[in-house]
């Protein structure tokens, strides 16, 4: 017989149980925080480090995640056009910590459900990374509807009176390139990539399949140690040291970049014979730092010049004209191309040429019209029959080996001219004004298309052009020679290095600062992960020692060895069998290493810092024996009491190790039908169990009067208070309080009255006649006073029972009103 809910002591804090590994205290980096502040640490080195615990995504303009004190429920999961389901259907969920069972045989479209949640949220699943994903990706879409794949999920958070709707689509046939767009209550419609739920899911992902139970165990050793490090809060501060580092990095580049070029810049004064050069060397060799002031001194010393000036100079003196070795060449060969062209033309093997492919036509043309009796050109009546084919082949083959000399002199010829254009450049975007003409004469050069007046045309160019660019560059070098130009380039590479040079030197005191932080935040990581790991490493061995159930296998400890920047870093779980110590991976079946798998998975569905309320766990149950589906139910129960647990499987063990149990569970049976219909059909809830044990001390003949007056309503009574409890719930969850919160109130009403007060109103001070005045409003006149005699069960005289099965199915309309309030009010 189902216990009455309402009878139960309220729980303890999670913390106090061991339930999660410092729930209910404090956070990794509040801890952090604490220590710091208590330290004997310079104020600029806390300062640092205050920055960087803060770490990117604190401001103004950062987007708005998910927070722990506002965590995500699931509603609703509605899946059309993907994988096994076609049509649209729609798996309901109760939005409050709870364990559902989501039931039904292979094909049934289960898991249809659970990587279409996932893929929305993550934009992949598990199965992609298997071996098969390629076959996968390729046949994901319904192959019964041709509508648009949807997955639509409705979330419910704390402090949003409405639900939020993730929507995902795919645009192309690439299943991980979804579309998905998130709405919130008041914030409108984005794309889910802008919301800030990325580090959330990657640090607390709530979905675990039976791929990822393998991965948990045949992953990199450095895999485990980061998914560990990461729910204990760790992977906050290897972010904050990897900001502090980026700093150091940053700083330290810019001694180094600063020292690197000093030896050069050394070099390039100690050339010059010039004082100002030697003040410079003696300023920039100074003990402990450059000599800024005489450094600034030589640099703004420096004779005013006109800026621009100096860069047309400086630019005409790097101006290269033609190559004029190698123009010269290139036209010699264009000449010697025409001669040899010529040459063929006069010899008359041009003529064999033509005459060969006339006759190639002819034979053509006495091949495709073979009955012809007369020449198509001359009107003979000569037939061009076989013998004349034959004649005219063998004499069309001598005069093409005659015309071969006359096409390689055509080919030689085009590529002589391609090699005179290939060698004239384009006019550059700047010039001095005495060289735009002839570069542009120059340039026009690529367009001749007669080879003689190429290569006369570019030979002159060419030459007037070289000798322009000559006198030009000579001229420049003069003029910059006169503006001192030795002295000016040098100084002005010292004064870019000076530059760098300053900014170099006023950071090595934060340079300091950032290497102090950094061994600070080390040795304090290293005494924090102890200290978060052992909640952990003790809600792992809970959960392991409910899984086990019959196994020899001890799990000893959890331990994470090397750190974050090791080139080797492990997750060790050290184990006994019988007492003999062993290694995990070696000494346990597979069974045993899902369950393992398990006990180290779900203290991350448990952690305090995560956001999601909820866990879709698919397919846990393979490989386990009947004991241990026993111990994961228990500890699926356990789970379920702080967050809502979504479990999929086609194995009937798991949801019968709950009913033996007797431990609340909604279970939900998934049917498909022909081609691709999924339905999606309640079994049985923590209301419907109740309800299920009253209906059946009704039908149970010859009941003890007792039975009738005390049992019978209280066992309804139960009904009634799962119902206005579950509503109350969710009514608070939507005000904005935390499920511990929400839980906690809930478990303090402990009269029906204040019970259902809550669920109605989300108050449980209001009066009874407001309770009966909105119970009236909503059931009916007949729903009062059947809670009434719901509460005269359990007084000494009880309550008389006429029509037994006509009491509970009245309790039944009631409750399912009750339940539907959130329905109503969204």
């Amino acid at each position: 017989m189902t216990e009455n809910l309402k009878h139960h002591e309220p729980p303890e804090p999670v913390e106090q149980t061991g339930q999660a590994p410092g729930s209910g205290g404090p956070s990794t980096l509040s801890q952090l925080t604490g220590r710091l502040e208590a330290s004997t640490v310079a104020e600029g080195v806390k300062a640092m480090l205050r920055e960087a615990l803060g770490g990117p995504g604190t401001g103004a303009g950062a987007s708005a995640g998910p927070h722990p004190d506002q965590r995500v429920f699931l509603e609703c999961i509605s899946v059309r056009g993907f994988r096994g389901i076609g049509r649209k259907a729609r798996l309901p969920l109760t939005a409050k910590p709870g364990v559902t069972l989501v039931v039904g045989r292979n094909g049934s479209g289960k898991s249809s459900f659970a990587e279409g949640v996932e893929t929305a949220f993550t934009g992949r699943t598990a199965r992609l990374d298997k071996q098969r994903g390629e076959v996968w990706r390729r046949h994901w879409r319904n192959l019964h509807d041709g509508t648009e794949p949807k997955v639509e999920v409705r979330l419910s958070t704390a402090g949003d009176a409405k639900p939020s709707t993730l929507t995902c689509t795919w645009p192309g046939g690439d299943v991980t390139a979804p579309e998905v767009e998130f709405k919130r209550p008041g914030q409108g419609r984005r794309p889910f990539s802008e919301a800030g739920w990325e580090r959330a899911l990657h640090n607390y992902r709530p979905f675990l399949s039976y791929s990822d139970l393998d991965k948990v165990i045949s992953g990199r050793p450095s895999e485990l140690y980061d998914s560990v490090a990461t729910i204990l809060g760790l992977g906050e501060l290897a972010a904050a040291d990897e900001r502090l580092q980026a700093v150091e990095k940053e700083l330290n580049s810019a001694v180094k970049a600063v020292e690197a070029e000093l030896p050069a810049l050394v070099e390039a004064l100690s050339a010059l014979d010039d004082p100002r050069a030697a003040r410079a060397l003696a300023a920039v060799s100074a003990s402990g730092a450059p000599d800024f002031g005489v450094l600034d001194a030589l640099v703004t010393g420096l004779p005013d010049a006109d800026d621009e000036r100096l860069r047309e100079l400086r630019a005409t003196v790097e101006l290269s004209g033609p190559d004029l070795g190698a123009i010269g060449a290139a036209v010699d060969r264009l000449r010697e191309a025409v001669a040899v062209l010529d040459d063929v033309r006069a010899s008359g093997v041009e003529d064999a040429h033509q005459r060969a492919e006339l006759l190639s036509k002819a034979l053509d043309h006495s091949r495709r019209h073979a009955d012809e009796a007369a020449c198509p050109v001359c009107g003979s009546d000569r037939p061009l029959d076989e013998a004349w084919a034959e004649g005219a082949a063998e004499q069309v083959a001598a005069l093409r080996r005659e015309a071969a000399a006359a096409q390689e002199a055509r080919t030689e010829l085009r590529e002589a001219m391609d090699a005179v254009r290939f060698l004239v450049t384009q006019v550059p975007a700047w010039l001095p004004a005495p060289l735009v003409v002839p570069w542009e004469e120059w340039a026009a050069c690529q367009a001749i298309d007669d080879a003689e007046r190429l290569a006369a045309r570019a030979e002159t160019a060419a030459l007037v052009l070289a000798d322009a660019c000559t006198a030009l560059r000579e001229e420049a070098a003069r003029e910059l020679e006169k503006l001192d130009e030795e002295w000016r380039r040098c100084v002005t590479r010292l004064a870019a290095w000076l530059v760098r040079a300053r900014t170099a030197h006023v950071g090595k005191p934060r340079l300091r600062q950032v290497k102090a932080a950094r061994k600070w935040l080390k040795e304090a990581c290293a005494e924090l992960r102890g200290e978060r790991l052992r909640p952990f490493e003790e809600h792992s061995q809970g959960i392991w020692e409910e899984l086990r159930q019959q196994s020899n296998v001890d799990l000893r400890s959890v331990r994470l060895t090397g750190s974050d920047k090791a080139a080797v870093r492990k997750l060790v779980m050290d184990v006994s069998v019988d007492g003999t110590e062993a290694a995990a991976l070696g000494v346990m079946s597979q069974g045993e290493l899902h369950s393992l798998a398990l006990s180290l998975f779900l203290p991350r569905a448990a952690a305090p810092d995560s956001p999601f309320g909820f866990v879709v766990i698919d397919d846990p149950v393979q490989s386990m024996d009947p004991a241990k589906v026993h111990g994961l139910a228990k500890v699926l129960h356990d789970l379920g009491e702080t967050r809502q647990v979504i479990v999929f499987t086609h194995d009937t063990r798991l949801q019968r190790a709950f009913t033996n149990q007797e431990l609340p569970v909604t279970v939900l049976e998934v049917e498909r039908e022909e081609r691709s219909t999924v339905t999606v059909r309640r079994v049985t809830d923590p209301v419907g169990q109740a309800l299920s044990d009253a209906h059946a001390l009704a039908r149970t003949p010859d009941l003890p009067p007792p039975a009738l007056t005390h049992v019978l309503p209280g066992l309804c009574r139960t009904v009634l208070e799962r119902a206005f409890s579950e509503a109350a719930w969710l009514r608070l969850h939507r005000a904005g309080l935390t499920e511990h919160e929400a839980e906690k109130t809930v478990m303090a009403a402990v009269r029906l009255k204040d019970i259902a007060a809550l669920g109605l109103f989300g108050d449980p001070s209001r009066t009874a006649s407001d309770v009966y005045r909105e119970l009236r409003r909503r059931c009916g006149p007949a729903a009062v006073d059947l809670v009434r005699r719901c509460q005269e069960g359990a007084h000494p005289s009880g309550t008389l029972m006429p029509e037994p099965l006509r009491f509970v199915r009245d309790i039944e309309a009631v409750a399912q009103t009750v339940r539907k309030l959130e329905v109503a009010d969204q």
